[in-house]
């Protein structure tokens, strides 16, 4: 079994998308075998650092050989756990629950939704794939047996910090989040990963800032 504490953090982010990447040759049809270095190349990461992340998952290729792909995607959907539809939380409002299903279409990925709550109290009672929404009041109250650690949260920035809080008092512990808030008080022991879409603009407006090979200056 395998020790994560001895798992580099960057290498099991690195093995997630490795999950992303051969599940979607999965899913497009492709068979037969994947070797390192094609995952290298297509990912743009260095050959030796793919092999070492994959020595994590155990011998499921060989040396020269490579890897059968619908094997390689086996054993790393059961190092991530996610071999039972990871069930997940979703924070939102039912308009933003809706179009991140359209988005993030959670059974192609291995994970499933399990409960879904609004800060808005007029979407409570609201279905969205068949699962009745909640409000937000209602999240230190998460079903244990529902078996969700990990939230997907896309609310107002306002709401941020009340409904960290609140998923933790839930039994909440991975977070990853969609709201631009740049300040956040993380309670002890919870895992967030956040994309800050604002932030990521900004650096691509000035990676961007590019006429004829040179950089735009101020004023110019």
């Amino acid at each position: 079994m395998t020790d994560f504490a001895k798992v580099p953090e960057a290498s099991i982010y690195r093995l997630a998308l490795y999950h992303c990447f051969v599940g979607e040759m999965v899913r497009t049809g492709v068979t037969g075998r994947i070797t390192s270095r094609q995952i290298a190349e297509d990912l743009g990461i260095k050959e030796e650092t793919v092999r070492r992340d994959l020595s994590y998952i155990g011998g499921v290729g060989r040396p020269g050989a490579g890897y059968e792909a619908g094997v390689l995607f086996d054993a790393l959907t059961i190092f991530l756990g996610l071999h039972d539809d990871y069930p997940i939380v979703k924070v939102g409002t039912a308009q933003m629950l809706s179009a991140l299903q359209v988005v993030f279409p959670a059974h192609a990925y291995g994970v499933r939704p399990a409960a879904y709550y609004s800060e808005l109290p007029e979407d409570v009672g609201k279905v969205v794939d068949d699962i009745e929404i909640k409000h937000i009041t209602e999240l230190p109250k998460i079903d244990p047996s529902l078996g969700a650690t990990v939230a997907l949260v896309a609310c107002s920035p306002g709401w941020v910090q009340v409904i960290i809080d609140m998923l933790y008092e839930g039994g909440i512990r991975g977070v990853l989040l969609l709201t631009p808030a740049i300040r956040l008080d993380k309670p002890e022991g919870m895992y967030i990963n956040q994309v800050r879409m604002p932030c990521d603009i900004k650096s691509l407006a000035c990676r961007c800032q590019v006429v004829q090979g040179s950089v735009v200056e101020s004023g110019v």
